[in-house]
C-alpha cells in the first residue's frame, strides 16, 4: 500500500497545529511572552510564516538568505524584512556568532578573510598568512581555526558579504509552546509527520486532553527543570575539559537550585529531586564530597540516600550516617532504598553473631541453588533454563518485565488510555504522565482497589481476555503486545495465590505498580514455570551475572505476596561427547555485509577425534584484492571455477547442524558464514566458542593470543597459515587444550529449591 503524499505547506499545518492546541489547552499557563508570540505570528502574511517555519524545522539559529529559497514563498528579501519588523530574526549580534560560524561554507569563510585583509598594511598582512599558515588548501576547521585569530570585527565584515546573514529570535518562547505540547524540550514536529504518512499512530485512546499544567508557577518550574537536564550535560562536558573549575561551577550551581521555587506537585519533586542527584553524583566525580552531600541533602528519596549515607560514613561521619540509616529504614521510600539500608546498617553498625560480611545481594546468589545446562546454550542462557524444565513436563514462558507489564496495562486499560481524566496530553502521547510520577494512584485509589478486588472474582479471566481482544495491537508505550500473551496472562491470573481471603497475590504487585511504576515496571524475574496448576518464577543467572537491587526487590516482592520466587544459577556442562565444528573462513575484506567469503575449511570434532571435514575454495562473484590474495594466497584465477556459495550453503548447512560452531575470533567466521547463509534464505542460529577468548581464560599472560603466535608457542602444526582448512585443524589443537581445562562434571541440581 502507498503511503499518501504531503503538499508542500505540510510543516505549516503542523505548526499551527501544535499552535492551535497549545491555545486551546493552555491559556491559563501561557507567559505574556508566548502570547505575543502567538499574536505576532498570526499576524504575519503566508508567505513570512511560511518562511518562519521552514527555518524553525531546519537545524541552527544563524541562515544566509541564499539558503532560504523556496519556490512556494517567493524572494526571501521582503519576507526576512517582515520577520525582522515582527521580531521572528534579527542581524547577527557577538552571540550568534558561534552558530554562524558552524553554518558557514568553507569558500565563503575565504571569502571573509579576503575581506578581513584590506584591514591590515601588506607587512602585517603576510606575517599573519606566515604565522598562521593561512591558505585555501586548510581544511574548513584549519582555516577557521586561523581565522579566529586574526584581530578583526567579525560582525562588521559580515555585513559587508553578499549574503544577508539572520539569526532567529524568541527561541526561549517558542521552546516553552513546545514544551506545552510534548512535556519536553522537543523542537522538532517529526511526529505530526510521521502521522500524516501513516508510520506513527496518534490519537487511538481519546479525543479529548487534560491540560498537563493549570497554574502558571508549575508550568514554568516545570519547564525550568527541563532545561536544567541539558545545561547539567553541558557543564559535565565542560568540565571534563576544565576540571579546576569544578568547584566554583557546583557552587554557583548550588545557589541556583536553592532559589528554586517550592512545588506541591509530585511529578515536578521527582524531576527536581532527578537534578539534585545528577548535580551530586557530578560531585563526586570531582572529588568535591561536601558539595556532593549538599545536592543529595536536597534531594528527595532513593538513590542520592544511599550516596549520602556512604559519604557520610567515608567522610568519617558514621553518627550521622547511622542516624540516617534508621530513618531509611523507619520510613524508606522505595523497597530498594530499605534494602539498602538494612544491609549496610547490618555490615557497618551491628555486632558480634547478627554482623553481616557479604551483602544481601552478594549472599542471595552465593545461596542460590545450581542448575546444569549444556553449553549449547552459550549466550543463551534463558533458553537453557526453559529446555531444562520443558525436559521435566513444566509450561515455561519467557516473560520477565512484559509479562507483569501487560497485565497491569491491560487491568487499567481504561484509567489509563480512555477516561477523561487520564493524563494524557496530546494525542501522540502513549504512556500517561502520571504513571512516573506517582499520581496514577492517588489519582484513581478508588477506582483502583476496585479493580484489584475483581481480580478474586470468576469473571476476571473473562474481563481480562475482553480487554486483550479489544485492543489488541494499539501502540502504547507500557507493554508490548505479542501473539502469545494470552497463553502467559490467564495462568498467572488463574493460579495466582491468595495473599489474604479477600486479596489475590497479584494485587500487592499492582498496587505497587500503580502507586510507584518507576520502580515497579522492572526487574521482574526472567521466567515463569507452570505445572500443576503451580506457578513458579526463576530470575535466570550464567556464568559471571550479578544480581541488581532492583531485581532483588521485584523477587522479595513477589515471595512476600506469596508466590514461588527464586533466583537460579547457571553452571555450563561441557559435555564430553558434544560435535564440534572448528571452522575458518578466507575473505575479500573484513565487513560481512559487503565482503564475500573465498575459502571454507571446517573440522568437526568429537571427544578430540576429527569425525569429518568440510572444504571449499568458494568463487565471491567479485574482484579479491591484491593484498589479500598476498596475505591468503589465494588469487582471483584460483577462484573463478570455484562453487558459488549458494551451491554449497545446503551442503554447509547440513554439516554444521546440531553442533558448536568453533573459532578462533569466532565473532568474523560466524558473521561471515551467517551473513552468506541468509543470502540463500537460510538463518543460522548456533551456540558459538571463540578460542581466542578461551585461550586467555584458560592459558593467561601470554604475550600475544593470534592463531600463528599460540601454534609456536605450544608447537602446533601450522604449516599454510590463512588457508583456511589449515587454519581450522590448527584451531582444533587450541580447542583440545581449552576442554581439558573446562569442568566436566554435572554440578549438583536443586530443581525446586527456595531463597
Amino acid at each position: 500500500m502507498a503511503r499518501p503524499e504531503l503538499d508542500n505547506g505540510y510543516y505549516l499545518q503542523h505548526f499551527n497545529e501544535l499552535l492551535s492546541f497549545v491555545t486551546q489547552h493552555y491559556k491559563a499557563v501561557l507567559t505574556a511572552e508566548a502570547t505575543a508570540f502567538i499574536s505576532d505570528y498570526s499576524a504575519l502574511s503566508d508567505s513570512a510564516q511560511q518562511l518562519l517555519v521552514r527555518m524553525l524545522n531546519r537545524k541552527g539559529l544563524v541562515f544566509s538568505d541564499a539558503e532560504l529559497n523556496y519556490s512556494e514563498i517567493g524572494p526571501s528579501e521582503p519576507v526576512l524584512n517582515q520577520l525582522t519588523e515582527a521580531g521572528f530574526v534579527a542581524p547577527l549580534n557577538a552571540d550568534d556568532l558561534a552558530d554562524f560560524w558552524l553554518r558557514l561554507t568553507k569558500d565563503t569563510l575565504w571569502q571573509l578573510l579576503q575581506l578581513a585583509k584590506s584591514q591590515f598594511s601588506a607587512a602585517e598582512w603576510a606575517e599573519h598568512v606566515a604565522k598562521l599558515a593561512i591558505k585555501k588548501s586548510q581544511t574548513k576547521p584549519q582555516l577557521l581555526g586561523s581565522a579566529l585569530k586574526l584581530p578583526v570585527n567579525w560582525l562588521a565584515l559580515i555585513d559587508t558579504l553578499p549574503q544577508r546573514y539572520i539569526a532567529l529570535q524568541r527561541q526561549d518562547t517558542l521552546n516553552y509552546l513546545y514544551f506545552l505540547y510534548f512535556g519536553r524540550i522537543e523542537a522538532n514536529l517529526s511526529l505530526f509527520t510521521l502521522r500524516d504518512l501513516g508510520i506513527r499512530q496518534a490519537g487511538q485512546f481519546k479525543q479529548q486532553f487534560q491540560p498537563r499544567f493549570t497554574d502558571l508557577n508549575q508550568a514554568q518550574l516545570a519547564y525550568q527543570l527541563a532545561n536544567t537536564k541539558p545545561a547539567i550535560i553541558a557543564l559535565a562536558k565542560q568540565l571534563k575539559k576544565q576540571p579546576d573549575t569544578a568547584e566554583p561551577a557546583l557552587k554557583q550551581w548550588l545557589a541556583s537550585v536553592n532559589a528554586w521555587p517550592a512545588s506541591a506537585d509530585e511529578a515536578l519533586l521527582l524531576k527536581r529531586s532527578e537534578r539534585y542527584y545528577q548535580l551530586g553524583k557530578l560531585a563526586e566525580q570531582y572529588t568535591l564530597p561536601v558539595l556532593a552531600m549538599r545536592f543529595y541533602q536536597l534531594s528527595n528519596g532513593f538513590p542520592a540516600s544511599e550516596r549520602l549515607v556512604r559519604l557520610y560514613y567515608q567522610q568519617q561521619q558514621p553518627d550521622a550516617a547511622k542516624v540516617l540509616l534508621e530513618q531509611l529504614l523507619q520510613d524508606p521510600s522505595c523497597d530498594e532504598e530499605w534494602l539498602f539500608a538494612e544491609d549496610f546498617y547490618q555490615r557497618k553498625f551491628s555486632n558480634g553473631a547478627t554482623a553481616q560480611r557479604r551483602s544481601q545481594l552478594t549472599q542471595l546468589l552465593h545461596d542460590a541453588p545450581v542448575v546444569g545446562v549444556d553449553e549449547l546454550y552459550l549466550g543463551k542462557a534463558e533458553q537453557g533454563l526453559i529446555a531444562h524444565y520443558r525436559q521435566q513436563g513444566y509450561t515455561v514462558f519467557h516473560g520477565e518485565n512484559n509479562l507483569w507489564l501487560a497485565l497491569f496495562g491491560l487491568w487499567f486499560w481504561h484509567e489509563l488510555f480512555e477516561h477523561e481524566h487520564s493524563a494524557l496530553h496530546n494525542p501522540f502521547e502513549r504512556r500517561p504522565r502520571n504513571l512516573a510520577s506517582g499520581g496514577f494512584y492517588q489519582q484513581f485509589s478508588h477506582i483502583i482497589e476496585q479493580k484489584l478486588q475483581q481480580l478474586l472474582e470468576p469473571t476476571a479471566a473473562r474481563m481480562l481476555l475482553v480487554a486483550l481482544t479489544s485492543h489488541y495491537g494499539k501502540a502504547n508505550s507500557v507493554f508490548y503486545w505479542h501473539t502469545g500473551l494470552a497463553d502467559q496472562l490467564l495462568p498467572l491470573l488463574q493460579y495466582a495465590p491468595k495473599s489474604t481471603e479477600t486479596s489475590s497475590a497479584l494485587a500487592q504487585i499492582l498496587r505497587a505498580m500503580a502507586e510507584d511504576f518507576s520502580r515497579h515496571r522492572s526487574g521482574y524475574p526472567d521466567l515463569l514455570l507452570i505445572k500443576d496448576q503451580q506457578l513458579q518464577f526463576i530470575e535466570v543467572k550464567a556464568p559471571g551475572d550479578k544480581i541488581q537491587r532492583h531485581q532483588l526487590a521485584r523477587l522479595l516482592a513477589l515471595k512476600q505476596a506469596g508466590f514461588n520466587a527464586r533466583i537460579e544459577k547457571l553452571q555450563w556442562i561441557v559435555d564430553p561427547n558434544r560435535i564440534y565444528v572448528v571452522l575458518d573462513v578466507e575473505t575479500t575484506g573484513g565487513k560481512a555485509v559487503n565482503d564475500r567469503v573465498t575459502e571454507i575449511g571446517a573440522v568437526k570434532v568429537q571427544a578430540g577425534h576429527v569425525l569429518d571435514t568440510f572444504s571449499t575454495l568458494v568463487n565471491p562473484e567479485r574482484h579479491i584484492p591484491s593484498f589479500i590474495s598476498r596475505l591468503t594466497g589465494i588469487s582471483n584465477n584460483m577462484v573463478a571455477g570455484a562453487p558459488k556459495f549458494a551451491a554449497v550453503a545446503a551442503k554447509l548447512q547440513q554439516f554444521l547442524e546440531g553442533t558448536v560452531f568453533v573459532a578462533h575470533n569466532v565473532k568474523f567466521d560466524y558473521g561471515f558464514i551467517r551473513a552468506e547463509l541468509a543470502r540463500c534464505d537460510i538463518t543460522l542460529d548456533l551456540p558459538q566458542l571463540c578460542t581466542v577468548v578461551n585461550m586467555r581464560r584458560y592459558y593467561p599472560g601470554l604475550a600475544s593470543y593470534s592463531l600463528g603466535n599460540l601454534c609456536r608457542e605450544f608447537d602446533i602444526n601450522l604449516t599454510n597459515h590463512h588457508r583456511a582448512l589449515d587454519d581450522a585443524t590448527a584451531t582444533v589443537e587450541l580447542l583440545k587444550m581449552i576442554n581439558s581445562r573446562r569442568c566436566i562434571a554435572v554440578p549438583h541440581k536443586t530443581d525446586d529449591a527456595e531463597l
